[in-house]
């Protein structure tokens, strides 16, 4: 049973509400939560085929490096292909025991983190590993962190350095070191107009959705990328940036870049989150064309800082803006 302070932790490491039941299944030696058990359905039916999640942002980081590194296809290389699909199944069959008897209409799919083939996400066989399944790849996970940590200059050289996320009026675009890149369906102005119009200033439960909304396509793109889960900086670009670099400045002039630590990030968005449009618009050295957006601009680098875990994130303000504004 979840009571009301470990489930606002789980709240909090995951950046949303959960969609769904859950146990925590695996903590810390500081009582942390380290692995979730979903249930096989979401509240509203959706099918669930992550079984086990991982949530602690320390296990995260150590196997997404190893991710970065190779590792989901230095695993699939390492081990029988016919132990990989036997570990699916086991993960599915076990996953499956806890459907409703009665349950009609869609179903969870595949094995470990819904796939039937291979290996797709290390995060999901370390969780299960972790929580006591019997799964070859989680024991490969174990045996080269465990090389890892005894060389910690290996572990640093195989993390990526910075990443960029261009920003433009409806969408952003992600780019990682590795080459991956995607872009993502919000900007400041349509997550705006979305969430944050229909109250002035905006409802605490509309800057909630907002913020979610934004983790969400975070997460797909970390699943997708997972070298962007150990990012040590990100820098942001594009006309929004530039008009919070201003307004962080409180000068229409601000430096090519501007380094913004978590706290100021987080007592920037407290503010023009909680002031009225009118209040806003006397911002030092906010542009008039961002009143209506600022608020949208901070829940864009806020979200990325939080689901990064970054003390700090590089606002630059030397981009052009036809480099960032384009449509995509």
């Amino acid at each position: 049973m979840v009571d009301g302070q470990e489930a606002q932790r789980v709240r909090e490491l995951l950046g949303r509400e959960p969609r769904g039941g859950y146990e925590i299944v695996v903590r810390d030696s500081g009582g942390e939560p380290v692995v979730l058990k979903n249930s096989p359905l979401l509240d509203d039916g959706t099918p669930m085929p992550t079984r086990y999640w991982l949530i602690s942002p320390f296990e995260i980081r150590r196997v997404g490096q190893l991710e970065a590194a190779g590792g989901v296809n230095a695993a699939e290389a390492a081990i029988d292909p016919a132990l990989i699909a036997e570990a699916h199944a086991r993960y599915a069959a076990e996953r499956d025991a806890d459907l409703p008897p009665d349950h009609v209409g869609p179903r969870p799919f595949g094995g470990v983190a819904g796939t039937r083939v291979g290996v797709k996400c290390l995060h999901a066989h370390w969780a299960w590993h972790l929580a006591g399944g019997d799964d070859p790849v989680g024991r490969w996970i174990e045996n080269e962190l465990a090389v890892a940590q005894s060389s910690p200059q290996l572990a640093e050289e195989n993390m990526p350095g910075g990443g960029v996320i261009n920003v433009a009026d409806n969408a952003m675009e992600i780019v990682v070191p590795s080459g991956g890149s995607a872009v993502l369906p919000w900007g400041p102005h349509n997550l705006s107009a979305r969430w944050l119009l229909d109250s002035d200033p905006p409802r605490p439960e509309d800057l909630t959705n907002a913020l979610g909304t934004i983790d969400d396509h975070l997460d797909d793109f970390e699943r997708e990328h997972p070298s962007f889960s150990v990012l040590r900086s990100i820098t942001l670009r594009g006309p929004a940036i530039v008009a919070l670099a201003q307004l962080e400045v409180g000068s229409e002039t601000p430096p090519t870049t501007v380094s913004l630590d978590r706290a100021a990030a987080e007592e920037v968005f407290r503010m023009v989150a909680t002031e009225s449009r009118v209040h806003r618009a006397h911002n030092p050295g906010l542009p008039s064309v961002a009143v209506d957006t600022i608020v949208a601009t901070c829940v864009i680098v806020l979200a990325v800082m939080r689901r990064l875990e970054l003390s700090t994130i590089l606002l630059a303000t030397d981009t052009p803006d036809a480099a960032v504004a384009r449509s995509w």
